[in-house]
């Protein structure tokens, strides 16, 4: 499903990731372990295509440089900031994703509930919290109903209703065999959940566990 060889990352003369290979198989729940820095986030902006590298990564037979429109329309991305437009109101952002991604705005109004958020649609993104947020990031990720999610801290800033709400529909999505990529600083709940774990350490792969264990130290 998703194929990472030999991907190295340099920002100058910084090497963010270096000479990096995994792979994630189909319906795979894989968590990425590392501390600030290790290269969780930039692995995430190689896999969708929207930065340059060297090496190969390929997504679904895809090669996400070559052919990242066609990469990116497989995958559902929540990144560890909500990068949302803060001046659009909660309906207008599910009208304008649901547009782009080509979902259904009814799904999109269903998952909104789900995650108990219906009831702020009028009210403007820049008013919400940080896990209010964090959920509807994670709808919006969904939008499209995309075989693969890539998952960046998403519990960062999500009380304990949210982390709730979301590790429920997490197990749902992993029953319905979506593939998931998820980086975490040893969140244990999520991390109990995934089928195997890597760790990360300055760009580089350093570990990796199958079935998460109950007590995993961060690279």
């Amino acid at each position: 499903m998703i194929q990472v060889l030999q991907v190295t990352k340099h920002y100058g003369t910084f090497r963010a990731l270096d000479t990096m290979n995994f792979e994630v198989s189909e319906g795979e729940y894989v968590g990425l372990l590392g501390s600030n820095g290790s290269g969780k986030s930039t692995l995430y902006r190689c896999i969708l295509g929207i930065i340059p590298f060297e090496g190969e990564i390929r997504v679904e037979g895809k090669d996400s440089l070559r052919e990242g429109k066609k990469v990116r329309g497989l995958i559902g991305y929540m990144p560890q900031q909500a990068s949302l437009h803060n001046d659009l109101t909660v309906s207008q952002t599910l009208q304008f994703y649901t547009a782009l991604r080509g979902g259904l705005l009814k799904d999109a109004y269903s998952m909104l509930e789900r995650v108990e958020l219906s009831d702020i649609q009028k009210l403007r993104v820049g008013e919400l919290s940080g896990g209010m947020k964090q959920r509807l990031s994670f709808i919006i990720a969904l939008i499209g109903d995309p075989k693969i999610l890539l998952l960046d801290e998403p519990t960062v800033s999500m009380d304990g209703r949210s982390q709730q709400i979301f590790l429920t529909w997490l197990r749902e999505l992993k029953e319905e065999r979506k593939t998931v990529l998820l980086s975490t600083h040893l969140d244990q709940d999520v991390l109990s959940i995934m089928d195997r774990t890597l760790a990360l350490d300055h760009g580089q792969l350093v570990n990796f566990t199958n079935h998460a264990p109950t007590i995993l130290k961060a690279a």
